[in-house]
């Protein structure tokens, strides 16, 4: 019997994406996030090697961080494999978005922002900045509060009261500024004038030096899959300027629906483009 010396099998291998990939998976697991301590002892890594592949990830769209938490999941990309559908839904989305928005940036001097409802927050899927050195320190795929944003707000316009209510729990409206809104009754008020106006306003209830503005858009269905937002700082948007301003943002907000193939008049209902 003749025998061959089998030598070792060659690997091709980078150890650094290979605990990424790990990283990944054990996101993909958990819906409610994991913080960098728990990633390095998961996954036997240095605090610091779980730092950086995380926000390497963030960076690219595959892991989100809350703000609140500190802990990272799943980002806007890696949530679109789930479901071709809705990740198609979204790419579509923001492609049309896109040059709407870069008009409005254009038009206004102001940040543009579109933000998708996941779970109890609202998203950043798309920004674009104006020309200049004042610039917000936003990126896409941050999360932001319902309660206290108009993206956030401009995504319940189309909810039920009791939807609302399911969604906003009193234990996470986190007062942010003096102005914030941290009773559910004060937010149900403060939608019902958004609705009546047609967008919602952040009158420095987010962050202390900013204000923002922002309408819904809808899709062929006449559900609302995303927000439309302008935002600057208190000097670039002026308390007078809110509302002209959020009638500008209403007309671009329904420029964008009416290329997702809306019918404006229809009946309107918030859904998620991310899942639950």
């Amino acid at each position: 019997m003749v025998t061959r010396k089998v030598g070792k099998r060659k690997t091709y291998q980078v150890p650094a994406l290979k605990r990424a990939f790990a990283i990944f998976d054990s996101l993909n697991h958990t819906s409610f996030g994991l913080t960098v301590q728990e990633v390095s002892q998961e996954h036997n890594i240095p605090y610091s090697t779980a730092f950086y592949l995380l926000e390497t990830m963030r960076e690219c769209g595959y892991a989100q961080r809350s703000e609140d938490s500190k802990k990272y999941r799943l980002g806007y990309k890696a949530l679109g494999f789930r479901e071709s559908n809705a990740g198609n839904e979204l790419l579509d989305l923001r492609t049309i978005a896109r040059p709407v928005m870069e008009e409005l940036s254009e038009l206004t001097g102001l940040t543009i922002h579109l933000a998708i409802l996941e779970r109890d927050e609202a998203v950043y899927i798309e920004k674009v900045e104006p020309r200049g050195f004042v610039r917000l320190y936003t990126w896409i795929g941050k999360r932001n509060s319902l309660h206290c944003t108009a993206v956030g707000k401009s995504l319940l316009m189309c909810l039920t009261e009791d939807e609302i209510r399911a969604i906003c729990k009193p234990i996470n409206m986190i007062r942010r500024t003096e102005r914030t809104i941290v009773s559910v009754d004060a937010l149900l008020s403060d939608i019902r004038y958004a609705r009546e106006r047609g967008y919602a306003i952040d009158d420095i209830e987010d962050e202390p030096e900013g204000r923002a503005v922002a309408a819904p858009v809808y899709n062929s269905q006449g559900k609302v899959v995303a927000s439309l937002g302008v935002a600057g700082s208190l000097s670039q948007l002026e308390f007078s300027r809110l509302d002209p301003m959020g009638k500008l943002v209403q007309n671009y907000a329904e420029r964008t629906s009416l290329r997702l193939g809306h019918s404006l008049g229809g009946t309107a209902v918030v859904t998620s483009q991310r899942g639950n």
